[in-house]
């Protein structure tokens, strides 16, 4: 049988079991030869036993400790690799880019962002190498320089925009930071770098920028005005054709000079105020023309659009567009007196046929007063000489008889009974014409350029009779005015022409139906109202009606539905003109196809738009 190892000894090491074996062998030579040596011997074995005990001890003990600092030492490198792993994958990941070099300017530390611009697959293909190696000569000059700037400075570099081609041609700009990089004793060694990629935000911004500019183009070389400004007036910025209207040099002098628009702008001072209530009310208005003052002190005529912005219902700021048209509202005055003059030329032969009717009744009747004059004229020479003979008192019963005889010749109960008649039927005929001509002159006079009080009544009279030619031989007219219309603030040459053009348009409605075999002659009713606030106009037709196509486009210049030639299109735009944007009143229609048309026209009593009656009430 073999012999079994104690427990205890199989629990020892090695070195443990040899030191014991020393120690116990020492201790029988050192006992064994106590008997026969002498001291010196003894205390020689007892030193070569401590040592050797000595020795044998320190190895039991320290065969452990190093076998734990092993292990431990390997657990460091484990848990050193572990954090190594986790830092790469950290820099690799991050979105920026990470690197070091040194004092060359040779990469020792880089991360995947690095590489990818560099054009490499891993960052180990850049350690040891230099961005000389990767990148235009005249770009990794200009890196190498901040780096060795920083190197010799000890400095740090913040925030460097720089811009990046890669080796695909790629075009990109990172935000750059290079930091130097110290030993342990303060010297430097090298830089670390850390950039972000910028590429995305700089297109942003550069778009932003490049908008800005466009919108700046816009702004600064529109050919109108464009203007900003606070609720209470005051310009907060204006484009160069602004102050180019106003007469200013410069944007900068207008800002400066303009602290109230309603106060120092508009000639009617009233309007101006009016204008920014209705602004601050409804938004916004369109179109809107006064006049305005220059820096010089002349004048201007503006067509304004203004909006207001609002922050919590509260008007922060006001901008708007305004265009010179003073040349075009002269213009358009000119056509305006152009087109009346044309249609006093339209309408001159029927003028002239109307004026040639009592014409020719005053001329007969004149000439009957001619010839009853010529009897008369014998008759009362007979009577002549019966008085010089009863003077004379020679009367003689011949000279009695004469006189009879002149007087039956005369036929003197007659002439006393027409010619009363032909003096009136004269005295009508001339008043006729007179009311003609009358009406020709107040249709066809230029009229003011500033509203005045019209009788609307007697203007519509006035037109209806220079219109009557065109519409005689189609329709019957009739009119329902209303003695109680108060006069209206108006521009009266401009009002006739709207009267006249309704009135002729109804005419010629009228004579499509007779034309397609309908009734001869229609009617035209011609109507006033006063309103509380405004007053109205109808004009009524038995025309054919507007068809449902051209509602839309009635009041669009050069728009019409009659055939080439007939009409131009520009009759309706500008009663639409005058009406409501030089008056400030309305113009609609009501129709229904076959059976006729309405227009209807309103307008104010005070010169104020109706728009700002509405915002007042």
């Amino acid at each position: 049988m073999k012999r079994r190892t104690p427990a205890l000894m199989k629990t020892l090491s090695g070195p443990i079991r040899f030191s014991i074996l020393v120690v116990v062998l020492g201790a029988i030579v050192l006992f064994g030869i106590m008997e026969w040596t002498d001291y010196a011997v003894r205390i020689a074995v007892f030193a070569g036993v401590m040592v050797a005990l000595f020795f044998s001890v320190r190895t039991a003990i320290g065969d452990p400790f190093c076998v734990r600092e092993g292990e431990l030492l390997r657990e460091a490198q484990l848990a050193q690799e572990t954090d190594r792993n986790m830092l790469r994958a950290l820099i690799d990941n991050v979105p920026d880019f990470m690197y070091v070099k040194d004092l060359e300017g040779r990469f020792v530390v880089a991360n995947a962002h690095v590489a990818r611009v560099a054009g490499v697959k891993t960052a180990e293909e850049l350690l040891g190498r230099t961005d000389f190696d990767f990148y235009p000569r005249e770009m990794a000059a200009a890196f190498c320089a901040d780096e060795q700037d920083v190197i010799r400075s000890g400095q740090p570099l913040f925030n460097r925009e720089e811009r990046v081609i890669d080796r695909a041609g790629n075009e990109s700009y990172i935000l750059t930071t290079k930091v130097p990089v110290r030993d342990e004793r303060g010297a430097v060694t090298g830089i670390a770098g850390l950039g972000h990629d910028i590429t995305a935000r700089k297109k942003m911004e550069d778009a932003l920028r490049e908008a800005e500019q466009n919108y700046r183009g816009i702004f600064d070389k529109a050919i109108v005005g464009i203007f900003q400004s606070t609720p209470d007036g005051r310009l907060l910025s204006v484009n160069q054709s602004m102050a180019f209207t106003f007469g200013y040099d410069s944007p900068e002098e207008m800002i400066a000079s303009v602290t109230g628009i309603a106060q120092q702008f508009f000639v009617d001072r009233k309007r101006g105020v009016e204008s920014m209530l209705v602004v601050d009310k409804v938004g916004g208005v369109k179109s809107f023309e006064c006049e305005a003052f220059r820096k010089d002190g002349s004048k201007v005529w503006l067509a304004m659009s203004v909006r207001a912005f609002r922050q919590d219902g509260v008007v922060i700021r006001i901008e708007g567009m305004c265009d010179d048209i003073t040349e075009r509202k002269h213009l358009r005055e000119q056509l305006l007196q152009a087109q009346k003059l044309e249609s006093v030329g339209q309408l001159a032969a029927g003028i002239a046929h109307e004026i040639n009717t009592p014409t020719q009744y005053i001329g007969d009747n004149v000439r009957f007063l001619k010839d009853g004059f010529q009897e008369l004229k014998g008759l009362l020479a007979e009577y002549e000489r019966l008085l010089q003979a009863a003077k004379d008192r020679t009367l003689s019963g011949e000279a009695i008889e004469r006189v009879a005889a002149a007087a039956e010749r005369a036929d003197l109960g007659y002439l006393l009974e027409e010619i009363p008649k032909a003096i009136d039927q004269a005295l009508e005929g001339i008043s006729r014409v007179s009311k003609i001509v009358g009406a020709m002159r107040e249709f066809s006079h230029p009229g003011t350029k500033e509203k005045v009080l019209l009788n609307l009544n007697q203007a519509i009279e006035n037109t209806i009779v220079v219109s009557r030619n065109e519409w005689k031989y189609v329709a019957e007219l009739e009119t329902d005015l209303d003695p109680s219309l108060p006069p209206v603030f108006c521009l009266p040459g401009e009002f006739n022409q709207v009267i006249l053009n309704l009135i002729v348009n109804a005419a010629h409605a009228i004579g499509d139906v007779a034309s397609k075999g309908g009734p001869e002659k229609g009617i035209i009713r011609v109507q006033t109202r006063s309103c509380p606030e405004w007053a109205e106009i109808r004009i009524e037709d038995t025309g054919t009606g507007i068809p449902e196509s051209a509602r839309s486009r009635v009041f669009d210049p050069f728009f019409t539905t009659k055939e080439i030639g007939k009409g131009t299109g520009q009759g309706l735009a500008i009663a639409r003109s005058v009406i409501v944007d030089r008056h400030g009143g309305s113009i609609g229609f009501e129709t229904e196809e076959g059976k006729g048309t309405t227009f209807i026209v309103r307008l104010p009593y005070d010169g104020k738009t109706l728009g700002e009656k509405a915002v007042a009430a």
